[in-house]
């Protein structure tokens, strides 16, 4: 019975451990993937149910909140490169969702940093400009220019004469 337990508690720290790992791996699926491979009993777990907590701020983008949450419990903070994955997740999303984002709110969706605003910016490509950061793509700041071609009829009857 001892014995049993013992293997209990490692297969339980593994499998909360594996699944915190497949968090890092946002927006791919691995987690859903790992969390289906769960027993009941370890589903049950309250760990497992604070990580499906952690995940579901992450996958509905309530990032300030999870940044707070993560706080409550060591696996998180403790486990390495978590904190680095979770933010590159954060910038993938803030890249996909905006163009130009305010500085404090900005702050807010990144949580904690030890590493400075410009740094990040900098490595994400990302443009400060006052108060607010460019985060949308390089191409989306180039000007768009429209440009009108004039064909003359007969060149162009041809091709969309109808039978």
């Amino acid at each position: 019975s001892g014995i049993n337990a013992e293997y209990e508690a490692v297969v339980s720290t593994q499998s909360t451990g594996v699944l915190v790992k497949a968090l890092m791996q946002l927006p791919e699926s691995d987690y859903v993937l790992c969390r289906a491979q769960l027993s009941q009993e370890m589903i049950d777990d309250p760990l497992t149910k604070k990580i499906d907590e952690v995940a579901r701020l992450l996958e509905t983008c309530q990032f300030p909140e999870f940044w707070s949450v993560i706080q409550e419990e060591k696996i998180f903070t403790e486990t390495v490169g978590f904190v680095e994955a979770v933010r590159n997740f954060v910038c993938f999303v803030l890249k996909l969702t905006y163009k130009n984002v305010e500085t404090e709110f900005l702050l807010q969706m990144l949580g904690p940093m030890e590493t400075r605003l410009e740094d990040l910016a900098l490595a994400n490509g990302w443009v400060l400009k006052g108060d607010t950061v460019f985060v949308g793509d390089k191409e989306e700041m180039v000007e768009q220019k429209e440009i009108v071609e004039k064909m003359p009829i007969d060149v162009v009857s041809p091709i969309l004469a109808i039978r």
